[in-house]
């Protein structure tokens, strides 16, 4: 039957709505496993290319959920056994480099990490070099946590994918990795130097542009965020390569970076000045410490170069780690981009979370962008987890906020929500005596958005009217939340209102 399901999705006439749940009826299937999936894949030949490349997609992120879901857990590498690479060498042939999640199949390779998969990846990467940054990233990230693979496998072969601009970062992160950690004698890209040294002088003039006309990255937020965030992540892994290996003929390119705005690009150039010796290097990593952005950074640098006495306790305690951490989430490229103009960590408690099996310091942290003409604030969390809601909880009681981000953070398989669009007869049923309960407290216009399981409860979450505002509502029959939604730029969503509910609850459990 899921054989026959991977034919239809493969289809030129396949249904892309339909698709969704197909391809989740074939993540829930015990069969095919997730290499019975890849050979049937690879086998397809020329009727993958004829496929929708979105699907195709999907079906590679199945069948990379489903590998790595037979491991058992991190300990137990892909191998033999789990995965044939003729099947990932076929496929990676017939597919073409417009399908999302292709580099999926590539980090299955470096997570095998046998010499000849990982003389497989170098391959292809040069062949077909992933499309960003982050997506090479993950597709090398197995190599910065194991130290069990072969190294003359990678390098120094790899240093020929500094060429593709994507993959530039990732290879020198993994030189830096391992020379950092004494797994090679010298740094594998020492014979490059000037080559690293020319590159980052590029970098650090394409990234002066940016901060004099940040329309020269282009005329798109997406195209921009992607050109800037690739610039500084190359940035910081030269600056670090330079410094590690240790010839001070180039501290003059680092100067040069030092002068950058950029806080966390100043960071890694001043790191690697104090690493080659450099006073003025020095000097501006310990005053570096101040700023929340490149903090954890700058302080962890001080440290392994033995200057750590020169930053101020203030900058070590519990509260300052959490702005830095939070400043630095926000400055992500998947997030805002740059770090906040200002943040404060507002309240702290210990308290049993979820997920966690002995008490957590949970610090909810107040940031805040000043765009000039507009201000953009909220509050997000550290400390289990850094994460900050889209939706605006700035004006939520401290308890409400604590809650939301409970329920957020909870995973248990008998806590999930079903939309009101893929509600079945049965849960239907039990919608309908909660909206009675909310018509008669006084809610009009009821309009179910989830149904909401935790545990042995349900809840269901509406929008409603109440003295004349609109409103989105959640309740159980005994416990209800509402929350306002009109004149709000980020009103709470449906599933907000679900994380509140089940934090609730949560935490009045654990910390009576």
């Amino acid at each position: 039957m899921t054989l026959e399901l991977v034919e239809t999705l493969l289809s030129e006439d396949a249904d892309p709505i339909a698709a969704g749940w197909q391809l989740r009826e074939l993540v829930n299937s015990k069969t095919p496993d997730g290499a019975g999936l890849l050979a049937e894949l690879a086998s397809r030949g020329g009727a993958l290319a004829l496929a929708d490349p979105a699907i195709l997609g999907g079906l590679l992120r199945v069948t990379h959920t489903k590998l790595l879901a037979s491991r058992g857990d991190d300990e137990s590498p892909l191998g033999a056994e789990d995965i044939n690479l003729t099947d990932v060498q076929n496929l990676l042939g017939q597919i073409g480099d417009d399908v999302p999640n292709r580099f999926l199949l590539l980090h299955l390779l470096a997570i095998i990490r046998t010499p000849a998969a990982l003389r497989m990846l170098v391959a292809r990467l040069d062949e077909s070099p992933p499309k960003n940054w982050l997506e090479a990233g993950q597709t090398l990230s197995p190599l910065m946590q194991r130290r069990d693979w072969s190294i003359d496998a990678v390098f120094p072969q790899a240093l020929a994918l500094l060429a593709h601009p994507p993959l530039a970062s990732a290879i020198l992160d993994i030189a830096n990795y391992l020379t950092r950690t004494s797994q090679v004698a010298k740094h594998p890209a020492t014979s490059r130097a000037e080559t690293l040294a020319s590159l980052l002088g590029g970098v650090t003039n394409q990234l002066s542009r940016f901060e004099d006309d940040p329309r020269s990255f282009g005329d798109d937020i997406d195209t921009v965020q992607q050109r800037l965030g690739e610039a500084v992540s190359l940035a910081i892994s030269l600056c670090d390569a330079i410094g590690l290996i240790g010839d001070e003929t180039y501290l003059g390119k680092l100067h040069q970076t030092l002068e950058l705005r950029h806080r966390r690009v100043q960071c890694e150039a001043a790191g690697a000045m104090a690493r080659l010796g450099d006073e003025l290097g020095q000097q501006r990593l310990l005053e570096l410490a101040q700023e929340p952005v490149c903090r954890l950074r700058a302080i962890h640098y001080a440290d392994e170069l033995e200057l750590g006495d020169g930053i101020d306790e203030q900058y070590r305690s519990d509260e300052a780690n959490a702005e830095a951490e939070m400043a630095l989430w926000m400055s992500q490229p998947q997030q805002m981009g740059v770090p906040p103009t200002s943040v404060e960590v507002v309240e702290t408690r210990r308290l049993l979370w979820p997920s966690f099996t002995s008490p957590v310091d949970v610090h909810l942290v107040r940031f805040e962008y000043n765009f000039g003409d507009q201000i953009y604030s909220n509050v997000g969390i550290t400390g289990p987890a850094v994460y900050t809601m889209a939706s605006d909880v700035a004006d939520l009681a401290t308890d409400d906020i604590y809650a939301i981000y409970a329920g957020w953070h909870a995973d248990h398989p008998e806590i999930f929500s079903v939309p009101a669009s893929q509600l079945n007869s049965a849960q239907k049923r039990i919608v309908e005596p909660l909206t009675v309960y909310l018509d008669r407290h006084g809610y009009e216009g009821l309009e179910v958005e989830l149904l909401g399981f935790f545990l042995d409860e349900q809840c269901a979450v509406f929008q409603a009217t109440r003295d004349s505002v609109r409103c989105r509502v959640v309740t159980d029959g005994l416990e209800t939340i509402d929350q306002p939604i009109d004149g709000r730029l980020r009103p709470l969503s449906a599933m907000d209102l679900f994380h509140w509910y089940k934090g609730r609850k949560m935490l009045r459990t654990f910390n009576s």
